[in-house]
């Protein structure tokens, strides 16, 4: 029973990952079907990151608070209504009040799933299973892209957001039918009344907060590119909605790459500097092909830094997620809560950001993930374990 718990709870997380990626290359498609401007449609991308930021502050405390499966099932059903309002939507203002709705119930899921792997495994499994949770979400950036291109490319952006809903209402099933509450008898459901003092505690925790900055750092540059890149692959470079899939394959492919190389380079070094050090030669690197090619260039000139600021962020964000866990005593659960709420603020602000930038080409693009990953390594602390 735990074992088919695990398998299911772990489609449920890379779910909210797969809403975000899949979507990416039909940006495009999205901007001229609906009318709207570029900025615009990259907030589709935007109002979902801050969606995952705020259910992430919403779900915790209730979970707490009315148990596990309420929330997991009320999040599902949010999640799946969301998905098709996106699907049907006449415009942009519908779109994005669903998308960001689809964030919220995104979040329950996501912060539902790693709580109850926590309660039904020990310490010791525990650990394991959350590795396979992070596996499975991290195959989602790699494989999502290239679904969502042919998709694009085939039928157009509304299918795609019909799949993601139908995925949603086919895990609602499955947790319905199969997944119990897991929340611990003897837990007190108003241990949740005290979320606020441990935030406090934690927002005081200078460490903390620059390990949260650091790991927020490389995901907020990742988002930037994946709100500009389909423009630029698609409508400057000529390249396909499937084959921009392929290329933002490529991309997660370096970030999962990174993931099998923190017990590696931790042995060694210290992992999150490292990773965050490969992450500004990625983005320097864009920032001379960029300059090189005098605002042209080609698609691979983005495409290869990019593996290597997707590596870097693979090796920075789960090192820095270890060292979150450990730096206050007794509150581990609220500082991942928080830093992934913090993580997708700082994200979808990126975003939006460069969004506001009218037609933000190679240059300004590679730009902008310099500056973000340089504030990211001079922030980091040089032992985030002590």
């Amino acid at each position: 029973m735990r074992r088919s718990t695990i398998v299911a709870l772990a489609g449920i997380s890379a779910m909210g990952s797969m809403a975000t990626h899949m979507i990416v290359p039909a940006l495009p498609r999205i901007s001229d079907d609906l009318g709207i401007g570029i900025g615009t449609a990259q907030n589709v991308i935007a109002v979902y990151l801050i969606g995952l930021a705020v259910g992430q502050l919403i779900a915790g405390p209730i979970v707490d608070r009315v148990g596990r499966r309420p929330v997991l099932l009320a999040g599902l059903v949010l999640f799946v209504v969301a998905g098709f309002a996106c699907t049907f939507a006449p415009g942009a203002a519908l779109l994005l009040t669903a998308r960001f709705a689809q964030g919220v119930g995104a979040a329950a899921g996501i912060v539902t799933s790693r709580v109850m792997t926590g309660d039904l495994f020990d310490k010791a499994e525990g650990g394991r299973r959350q590795a396979n949770l992070m596996s499975v979400v991290m195959l989602s950036p790699a494989i999502a892209p290239v679904v969502g291109g042919m998709l694009a490319d085939t039928a157009g952006w509304r299918p795609i957001f019909a799949l993601v809903a139908a995925a949603g209402a086919a895990a609602l099933v499955v947790v319905w039918l199969t997944v119990a509450e897991s929340m611990p008898a003897t837990m007190h459901r108003h241990r949740a009344t005290h979320l606020f003092h441990r935030h406090a505690r934690l927002v005081r925790n200078p460490r903390f907060l620059r390990t949260v900055a650091a790991i927020a750092g490389g995901s907020t540059a990742l988002y930037m590119f994946l709100s500009v890149a389909p423009f630029l692959l698609i409508d400057n470079w000529g390249l396909s909605e499937r084959q921009a899939g392929f290329c933002l394959l490529a991309v997660a492919s370096g970030g999962i790459l990174g993931t099998l190389l923190v017990g590696w380079i931790e042995r060694r070094s210290d992992a999150l500097r490292a990773g965050l050090s490969c992450s500004v030669l990625g983005a320097g690197l864009a920032v001379a092909l960029a300059l090189y090619a005098q605002g042209g260039g080609s698609w691979a000139m983005l495409i290869g830094p990019m593996i290597l600021v997707a590596l870097g962020a693979g090796i920075a964000g789960p090192s820095g997620i270890a060292a979150i866990i450990h730096i206050e005593e007794g509150v581990a659960g609220t500082a991942v809560s928080l830093s992934g709420s913090i993580q997708m603020a700082a994200s979808s602000a990126g975003a939006i950001a460069l969004g506001h930038v009218a037609h933000p080409g190679f240059p300004i693009l590679s730009a902008a993930l310099l500056a973000v990953s340089l504030l990211s390594l001079a922030i980091a602390p040089r032992k985030p374990f002590e």
